[in-house]
């Protein structure tokens, strides 16, 4: 099977039907086959075999191929996460852009309340508050950290509390064990003059449509300064298995384009490409109950925003650079940063006040 006849048989993907029953599996496992001699630098293959692999769990086929996430023991996680935060350019840029729009945002401000939904172990609040040390006027800054696993939390409490000797201002930190659907958010109001709240690539996790503009009309009702998201650009939403295959693919192959880019080593970018395939695995892999990488295009969670009262605005957001590893960052007429590579906007900040 030559290269011609890989892609012709991926575009044959675009025709799978629901029902399992009546997809030629046999084409699927001959796909496989030949994605099986991917190396460890050619992305078309290895991301036409994660795929496979997902759609072969997600219809239970019985066929059983070596477990390829095993492969990405050898690369600490600590050392792919540093990768991501130092290189990638989706990750690195997209923290640098909100982060400063936070900070420019308390600006002069005395009392200050960051709310910060999906906190996890803290590291980009511990990157806000060094941020914050030029801020004279800033007394006293209130964060609050909500997370559903909770020894993220207990270790972005350690990590925040242990900063307050380094600081010319009071940290007060406010842990919330839980998803953002469950957070009585009106429990809040009235924690600081100034609140701002930051969800990255957290608010996609709620799995159901009214739950998501249910939380940003509760989070309107708190009356915040800012409200900065940062939400994958791609529609995993979809319940159709067959265009949310063929969103999956194009999304993640650009991901993996990208990564091909990057000044690190072949084993470094084989073991993040397979770290976001586990991502590919809980798109196509799983049943709809049971998915959790529910993503959704930016134009969607604009509407919500806009619904809910928030005004979308352009000026807080700022890049270091137009463009980097082949992603193109500019902003979008619909109201957000994209970060695109060639065609594919694969991910979106929003700034909504």
């Amino acid at each position: 099977m030559n290269a011609t006849i890989m892609e012709n048989e991926m575009l044959t993907m675009n025709e799978l039907p629901k029902n399992s029953e009546v997809i030629n599996f046999e084409v699927i496992e001959n796909l496989f086959n030949y994605c099986n001699s991917y190396q460890d630098t050619d992305s078309q293959k290895l991301i036409a075999r994660l795929l496979i692999d997902a759609t072969h769990k997600r219809f239970q086929t019985g066929l059983v191929h070596e477990h390829i996430y095993l492969k990405n023991d050898e690369v600490p996680q600590i050392q792919l996460f540093n990768i991501l935060i130092e290189k990638f350019p989706f990750v690195k840029y997209s923290q640098i852009i909100t982060n400063q729009a936070i900070i420019d945002t308390i600006g002069e401000a005395a009392d200050v309340c960051l709310m910060d939904i999906g906190i996890g172990q803290g590291a980009q609040m511990l990157n806000v508050i060094e941020a914050a040390k030029k801020l004279s006027s800033l007394k006293r800054l209130h964060i609050i950290g909500i997370e559903p696993f909770g020894d993220a939390l207990h270790m972005a409490e350690e990590r925040i509390n242990a900063m307050k000797s380094q600081v010319h201002f009071d940290i007060e930190f406010t842990g919330v064990h839980g998803f953002a659907e469950e957070i009585d958010f009106e429990s809040f109001k009235g924690c600081a003059d100034h609140l701002i709240v930051n969800a990255s690539l957290a608010l996609h996790h709620i799995q159901d449509a009214d739950a998501r503009l249910k939380v940003i009309a509760a989070i309107k009702q708190l009356n915040p300064k800012a409200f900065i998201l940062i939400e994958p650009n791609v529609d995993h939403f979809e319940v159709d298995f067959a265009k949310r295959f063929m969103n999956c693919y194009h999304h993640y192959y650009n991901l993996f384009m990208v990564i091909d880019r990057l000044d690190i080593t072949a084993k470094d970018k084989n073991a993040l490409k397979l770290f976001f395939g586990r991502e590919i695995d809980d798109v196509i892999g799983k049943v709809e109950k049971e998915r959790y990488e529910k993503h959704e295009k930016a134009d969607r969670w604009i509407g919500r925003l806009k619904a809910c009262g928030f005004t979308m605005n352009e000026t807080m957001l700022k890049s270091p650079v137009e463009q980097e590893a082949g992603v193109v960052i500019r902003y979008h007429e619909e109201g957000f940063l994209g970060f695109t590579h060639q065609t594919e906007t694969v991910l979106a900040v929003m700034y909504a006040q």
